[in-house]
C-alpha cells in the first residue's frame, strides 16, 4: 500500500520546493511523487492517507562528523583548545571497550533520532561495526567506521591497525543488504598517522570501494607541526600522498588558505565542517563561504559530546550562520538557505550519498523529519527557512521517517525501548 503524506507545508530540500499544501507519495521506502497536494494524480493502488496536520516536513538532517561511542562521558572536560582538552580526556577515554563503544552509540544515536538526524558518518578507534549495528536497530541512516592512528605518534590506547580493517571487513559481511548501513576506512589526522599507514589505509579503502575519513587542519598547532616535519600543509601533505580524492570526507579543514582549498576543488573531497566543535575548542572558524564558492561540498557535523555536548543540528546550522557574519562584519556572507543545503542535500554530497537522501523528490529515499512550527503571521517559505535555521530546534521535531518508517514520533522512539536502555547504560557507570 502507498503511503500518502498531507496537509503538510512541504519543503523539499530543493530551490524553490516549497509547497504550503504539499504532499508526499510513498512506495516502501522510495518517494514516488512530492509536490502540491492539488497536482497529485489518481492512484490505481491503495492508499493509506496521513494528515500532518499542517506541520512542516524537510528531509531528513545528516550529520556528517560524530563520535557517538563517546556520549557516555559527557562533559568531563570543557576547557582548553584542541591538543589541551584531548590531553585532559586521556585518562577517561584511553581505556574504554568496545561495550563503552556500544553504549555511547546508543546514547547518541537516540539523541540524533529525537533531533531529526537521519543519517550520521560516525568515527570510533575500535568496534568499527558498532555504531552501525545499533543505529540500524534504531532505524537510522549511518556512515561508519574506524579512524587508524600510528602508536608512535599517538601513545594513548591500543593500536588499531590492521583491527580495523578487519573488523570493517565484518562489519561490511554482516550488514550485507541492510541500505540503512555503509562503511568506510580512515586516519584520525595527519599529525597522528605516518605517511605509510596513510598510503596502506586509503589503499585498503580503495580496494573494498570505501570512502577515506579524516581529520584535517582542525587547529593551527596542527599546520604547524605539520609544516615543520614535512614542510606542506596538512591539505598539501595529504594530497601528496595520494588520499584525497571525491570519495574523501575531511573534518574540519578550519586552517586551509587558498591553495589548500584549490586541492579540494582539484580532488573533489568534501568537508564536514563542525562550527560548534571548532568555537569550543577554539580552533577557529572555517572559511565555509569561500570553500562552497570553490565548488567543494561542505556539510554540517556535531562532532561529539565531548567537544559539543549535544548532538543538535538546527544549533550547527545557526552557528554556521552567526560565527561566519561576526567573524566577517557582514550579515550577508552567509544565509538561512546555505544553512539548511548544508546539514541536508550538500551533507549527502560530502558522504558520497546524494542520488539517494538529502532531499525529498521522487526515486530518493523517504528520510524525512515532521515540525510543529507555526507563525504569527503565517507560513510562507521565508518564514519556513527562517525558522528552520535561527528559530527551530529538537523541541520541534514531532516525526522522523527514515527510508518509509517513522522511528520517532510525538516525543517518543518507536524502535527501541529507550528508558530501559538508558537505565541500564545509567546503572552502569554508577555501580563503577
Amino acid at each position: 500500500m502507498l503511503t500518502l503524506l498531507h496537509n503538510a507545508f512541504l519543503c523539499t530540500g530543493l530551490p524553490g520546493g516549497f509547497y504550503p499544501d504539499g504532499a508526499l507519495l510513498i512506495r516502501g521506502s522510495k518517494i514516488i511523487w512530492a509536490g502540491a497536494l492539488a497536482d497529485l494524480p489518481p492512484q490505481s493502488e491503495p492508499v493509506r492517507r496521513q494528515d500532518v496536520g499542517g506541520r512542516v516536513i524537510i528531509p531528513g538532517l545528516i550529520n556528517t562528523h560524530a563520535h557517538g561511542g563517546l556520549s557516555t562521558h559527557r562533559g568531563c572536560c570543557d576547557e582548553g583548545d584542541l591538543f589541551q582538552w584531548a590531553a585532559a580526556l586521556a585518562p577517561h577515554t584511553s581505556h574504554l571497550t568496545v561495550e563503552d563503544n556500544r553504549r555511547g552509540c546508543y546514547l547518541a544515536i537516540m539523541e540524533m533520532a529525537r533531533n531529526g538526524i537521519t543519517t550520521a558518518c560516525d568515527c570510533t578507534r575500535y568496534g568499527a561495526g558498532v555504531f552501525a549495528s545499533v543505529a540500524t536497530e534504531i532505524g537510522m541512516r549511518s556512515l561508519s567506521g574506524a579512524l587508524v592512528n600510528s602508536p608512535e605518534l599517538r601513545h594513548h590506547g591500543r593500536p588499531n591497525w590492521p583491527l580495523a580493517l578487519e573488523e570493517t571487513k565484518e562489519a561490511i559481511e554482516a550488514h550485507i543488504g541492510n541500505g540503512l548501513a555503509r562503511f568506510y576506512l580512515g586516519g584520525h589526522s595527519p599529525y597522528s598517522c605516518t605517511p605509510a599507514l596513510l598510503r596502506e589505509v586509503k589503499r585498503e579503502a580503495d580496494k573494498l570501494d570505501l570512502p577515506f575519513v579524516i581529520h584535517v587542519a582542525e587547529n593551527r598547532r596542527e599546520n604547524e607541526m605539520v609544516m615543520e616535519q614535512y614542510g606542506q600543509s596538512p591539505t598539501a601533505w595529504l594530497h601528496g600522498l595520494g588520499v584525497l580524492d571525491r570519495r574523501s570526507v575531511l573534518a574540519h579543514c578550519v586552517w586551509v588558505d587558498e591553495a589548500d582549498m584549490d586541492i579540494l576543488a582539484e580532488t573533489g573531497a568534501g568537508v564536514a565542517h563542525n562550527p560548534g566543535s571548532n568555537a569550543k575548542l577554539a580552533s577557529g572558524i572555517a572559511p565555509v563561504p569561500a570553500l562552497r564558492r570553490l565548488g567543494i561540498p561542505v556539510g554540517l557535523g556535531t562532532d561529539s559530546t565531548l567537544s559539543n555536548n549535544c548532538l543538535d543540528l538546527f544549533q550547527e546550522m545557526k552557528l554556521s550562520v552567526l560565527l561566519q557574519r561576526a567573524a566577517s562584519l557582514d550579515g550577508t556572507i552567509v544565509g538561512a538557505g546555505d544553512a539548511f543545503s548544508m546539514a541536508t542535500l550538500e551533507g549527502a554530497r560530502v558522504l558520497n550519498w546524494e542520488t539517494e537522501i538529502g532531499s525529498l523528490e521522487v526515486g530518493k529515499e523517504a528520510d524525512l523529519v515532521i515540525l510543529d512550527l507555526s507563525h504569527p503571521l503565517g507560513l510562507n517559505p521565508e518564514r519556513v527557512h527562517s525558522d528552520l535555521v535561527y528559530h527551530a530546534g529538537p523541541q520541534h521535531v514531532h516525526g522522523v521517517m527514515v527510508a518509509g518508517r517513522m522511528i520517532f514520533e510525538d516525543g517518543r522512539l518507536l524502535t527501541v525501548d529507550e528508558p530501559t536502555i538508558r537505565h541500564a547504560i545509567h546503572e552502569h557507570y554508577r555501580h563503577q
